[in-house]
């Protein structure tokens, strides 16, 4: 019966995604996708302050997560991990496809930020989802 439970258990790694899922952007240059992602947010300038923030509270939100997941006791078990990776990992896809697309729609524009107000605000609301997500995961603790 353990090894029924075991190998479900395993199962889950079948919808975790790979390193190599991640696109080439977040690898670098720390080892979280998630803190690539604030970083090039907060680099870039093109986003203004507003944005610097939300990006800033993301990074945070992720770095708290990982050391509640790390403090928490008695140990998370491997369903738990799995299911904080996976919200952690959907709130990056979602915040990253708006990154992507603000940073076209400025292109786009001719660099022109007060052309890209709705792109702007969307990449706010993916940051702030994210974070949410974040959140979420650790529950009331």
């Amino acid at each position: 019966m353990q090894e029924v439970v075991v190998a479900h258990e395993w199962e889950l790694l079948n919808d975790q995604p790979s390193e190599e899922g991640f696109p080439e952007a977040l690898r670098a240059p720390t080892a979280s996708p998630a803190l690539n992602l604030g970083v090039q947010v907060i680099g870039s300038n093109i986003v203004g302050n507003d944005v610097v923030e939300v990006a800033a509270q993301y990074m945070a939100e992720h770095a708290r997560l990982e050391m509640w997941m790390g403090r928490h006791r008695p140990p998370l078990g491997f369903r738990q991990q799995f299911e904080m990776g996976r919200a952690a990992h959907e709130g990056l896809i979602l915040a990253h496809e708006a990154w992507i697309a603000f940073q076209a729609a400025y292109q786009v524009s001719g660099r022109k930020v007060d052309h890209v107000r709705d792109e702007r605000e969307r990449l706010k609301a993916a940051l702030c989802q994210a974070t949410d997500a974040l959140v979420s995961a650790r529950g009331d603790d």
